[in-house]
C-alpha cells in the first residue's frame, strides 16, 4: 500500500466545479476568489467545498488569489485545456496517475484513494472528482473504474417522495423574513468558522469536513422547519 498523504483531495461535485469555471470565463477572474464571486449560484455547502478544491489543486492560494494555472485552465479551450488540466491532476494525484489507469481494478483505484485517510462516503466523493476530471481532461480509464462509477449509480437509494416535494416547496416560496434571517445566522456562523487548510493532518480535515457538513444539515432542518410553520 502506498503512504498516506496529508491532503484530502476535492470531493466537490464536477459540475460545481467546471460551472465556476464558466462564470469566471464570462465575468473575469477577480484578483481574488471567495463566496461573493458566486453569490447564490452555488449552495452554501458546495461553496465550502469548492474553495477547498481551488485551494487543494493549487489553483488559488490562502488568501483566494488566483493562480497562473487557474487563468489557463479558464481562458484555454480544446487540447490546451486539457493538457493544462492533466498537469494539474498529474501534480496532485501523483499515485492516481501511477496506476496504469486504462487497465487498472476497482480494487486497485479504490486502494490508492485510500491513501488520503478519509471514511468511504467522502472517498467516493473525491473519486468521482478525479474520474469525471480526467476523462475532462482525456484520460483514459479503464471500463472497471466507469462501471464502478456507474454502479454506485445504481445502489444510491432514491430521495424519499415527501422530502423532494419539501425541498422543492422551500426553494419555491420561500418566507422573505425567514429566508433573511437564516441568511444571517449561516454567514455568523461561517464568518466564525475555521477556513481550511489543506495543511492539516488527514484527521483534522476530516472533522473540518464533518464539522462543515453538520451546519449545512442544521441550517437546512431549521429552513424546512421554519417553512411548515410559516404554512400553518
Amino acid at each position: 500500500m502506498p503512504e498516506r498523504t496529508s491532503v484530502i483531495p476535492p470531493y466537490v461535485p464536477y459540475r460545481t466545479f467546471r460551472n465556476f469555471l464558466e462564470i469566471l470565463l464570462k465575468e473575469g477572474i477577480p484578483a481574488r476568489i471567495d463566496r461573493s464571486v458566486w453569490g447564490e449560484r452555488v449552495s452554501g455547502s458546495n461553496g465550502i467545498q469548492l474553495m477547498t478544491a481551488l485551494k487543494v489543486l493549487g489553483l488559488v492560494n490562502q488568501e483566494g488569489r488566483p493562480s497562473a494555472d487557474l487563468e489557463r485552465l479558464v481562458k484555454l479551450d480544446g487540447d490546451p485545456r486539457r493538457r493544462i488540466l492533466r498537469s494539474i491532476l498529474e501534480r496532485h494525484y501523483g499515485p492516481v496517475m501511477n496506476l496504469d489507469l486504462p487497465r487498472a481494478t476497482k480494487s486497485q483505484f479504490r486502494d490508492v484513494f485510500r491513501m488520503f485517510g478519509t471514511n468511504e462516503a467522502v472517498l467516493a466523493k473525491c473519486e468521482r472528482f478525479f474520474v469525471q476530471a480526467a476523462l475532462d481532461a482525456g484520460i483514459e480509464l479503464s471500463p472497471y473504474v466507469l462501471d464502478r462509477r456507474r454502479g454506485a449509480r445504481r445502489q444510491a437509494a432514491p430521495r424519499p417522495k415527501a422530502t423532494a416535494q419539501a425541498a422543492a416547496s422551500v426553494h419555491g416560496r420561500p418566507s422573505p423574513g425567514l429566508a433573511d434571517h437564516q441568511r444571517s445566522i449561516a454567514s455568523m456562523f461561517l464568518d466564525k468558522y475555521p477556513q481550511f487548510d489543506p495543511g492539516w493532518a488527514p484527521a483534522v480535515q476530516e472533522k473540518w469536513f464533518e464539522g462543515i457538513t453538520r451546519l449545512y444539515e442544521d441550517m437546512r432542518g431549521l429552513e424546512v422547519r421554519g417553512q411548515a410553520l410559516s404554512v400553518i
